[in-house]
């Protein structure tokens, strides 16, 4: 998980910081307080031999207090003890070192200590203490220490640093490792995986983390959630099957009112193959006819029954409340010609020709549901028989098309049937264009339309994956265009 890494690298990153400043910082007053103990140190020997060979000289004379000096030196192998005069040390360490100029055995209540270089260019620690003796030049003892103790003790220092540094910053790096992997890590994954379940639909509310903080709060929070969208998810689900059975209602009704315009058509369909019924049973009953004639008389009774069973079949067909049924690969023009079958009575009641033109080379496989595609087609071509005055033509042209589909927000070109009616009304007023499509806009009179049918129209289309447009000719008239996705072959 990279978040835990980055947690993890930054709150190592930060205790080592830490542990590093901390250790430096011990490092350093360490040192110090070594350098300050050894100044201290030959301060107080300085200070003690001072008043002895002050005293020495002052009652032994010089020589006495010279050998007292070499005695002490001898004793003490870790300093180096000397007598110094001040005039021979000022011009060697006075320019490095302006405190020596203030030096003097009446006025001088502590030595001065610094480091230099000696001879053999080695560092040393030099503490000078003047001394108070007669005449006129100015002495001092001075204690030369060897700066090695202190490297050694700085290299003790060091190592010690960072072992204690090291082992620290590895049992932080545990502690802190298993923290965060059992108070983060690991209800962070299972946040995460929930998150994942949740959008794939899993909604139970079977998150558990244990504890009081935040992470677990947040894990109960999440299944409230869960439990919320499950119940919004039965209620969704009800509303959705309430909608659709609202739906399905709203279209039979629809159709039921196409029924009710087709059936005054049909009306004269059917009445002319009564007539030629009728008649020829009262042939077969009031005539002497012959064998071969009683023969015709049924035969063409029997083909009039027929076409009469033919009209009222594909008016109850289309009448019929149907379920959805899957989509199957069936060819446009075979619905288009059945459509026009239901339509040409109606058509040809108020005069107005059905055209149907198919370009050349024109493929009309679309895998459809059939019942719902041929309430598109009557719907559509309907309103253009009611949109067409007596003598015009409602002309529907098929054809092949590549264009980008109006549902998809991707730019590829795929190919589709387009299904155009024409017809030669009046056009659709300019404000009305963009609003019939909506559910109960109509511009017909009343007793003509629900106003439901282009907005059926539409949706069904959308549930095929295809649209319809519509715009005003230029000439006089409106076209609406279909288009249904085409199937070039059976997979």
């Amino acid at each position: 998980m990279r978040l835990f890494s980055k947690i993890y690298t930054i709150l190592l990153l930060g205790i080592l910081s830490m542990l590093i400043i901390h250790g430096n910082l011990n490092y350093e007053a360490e040192i110090q307080q070594f350098d300050t103990d050894m100044a201290d140190n030959a301060g107080q020997i300085a200070w003690i031999m001072a008043g002895m060979i002050s005293h020495t000289w002052q009652e032994s004379g010089p020589e006495t207090a010279i050998h007292l000096i070499e005695d002490a030196n001898h004793a003490n192998r870790l300093i180096d003890i000397r007598w110094v005069w001040l005039d021979e040390i000022l011009p060697v360490h006075g320019a490095a070192h302006p405190e020596l100029h203030s030096l003097r055995p009446a006025e001088t209540v502590a030595p001065v200590s610094f480091t230099a270089l000696d001879e053999q260019r080695l560092k040393q620690r030099y503490t000078l203490m003047p001394v108070a003796i007669p005449g006129e030049r100015s002495g001092a003892i001075q204690l030369t220490q060897s700066l090695l103790p202190r490297a050694e003790f700085t290299q003790k220092m060091l190592i010690r640093s960072l072992s204690i540094t090291t082992l620290l910053a590895f049992v932080a790096s545990i502690i802190v490792y298993f923290l965060i992997h059992v108070k983060i890590r690991k209800p962070l994954e299972k946040l995460s995986r929930k998150a994942i379940e949740i959008g794939k639909g899993n909604l139970i509310p079977d998150l558990e983390i244990k504890g009081e903080d935040e992470l677990a709060g947040l894990a109960g929070i999440m299944n409230d959630m869960c439990t919320r969208l499950l119940i919004a998810k039965e209620k969704i689900h009800f509303e959705h099957l309430a909608r659709l059975k609202t739906l399905e209602q709203l279209r039979h009704t629809e159709k039921l009112s196409t029924v009710g315009q087709i059936a005054a058509g049909i009306a004269h369909e059917i009445g002319t193959p009564l007539n030629v019924v009728d008649g020829r049973a009262k042939m077969i009953i009031a005539e002497p006819l012959v064998h071969d004639e009683i023969v015709d008389c049924a035969r063409i009774i029997k083909n009039q029954a027929e076409r009469m069973t033919l009209i009222i079949r594909q008016l109850l067909d289309y009448s019929r409340k149907k379920k959805s049924q899957p989509k199957i690969l069936e060819s446009v023009e075979t619905i288009m010609r059945q459509v026009f079958n239901l339509l040409s009575p109606i058509a040809a009641k108020q005069g107005i020709p059905l055209v149907l033109n198919i370009a050349p080379r024109t493929k009309l496989a679309c895998r459809m549901d059939t019942q719902q595609i041929q309430q598109v087609f009557m719907n559509v071509i309907l309103n253009s028989i009611q949109a067409t005055p007596k003598g015009k033509n409602v002309q529907v042209d098929i054809s092949n098309t590549k264009l980008k589909s109006m549902l998809h927000t991707d730019d590829q070109l795929e190919k589709f049937i387009r299904i155009d009616v024409i017809d030669e009304g009046e056009g659709i007023p300019e404000d009305k264009l963009q609003e019939i499509f909506t559910p109960f806009f109509t511009t017909k009179q009343i007793g003509l339309g629900t106003g439901l049918g282009l907005s059926i129209t539409r949706e069904l289309l959308e549930e095929h994956g295809g649209w319809i447009e519509v715009l005003n000719r230029p000439v006089r008239g409106a076209q609406f265009s279909i288009f249904l996705g085409l199937v070039e072959k059976e997979q």
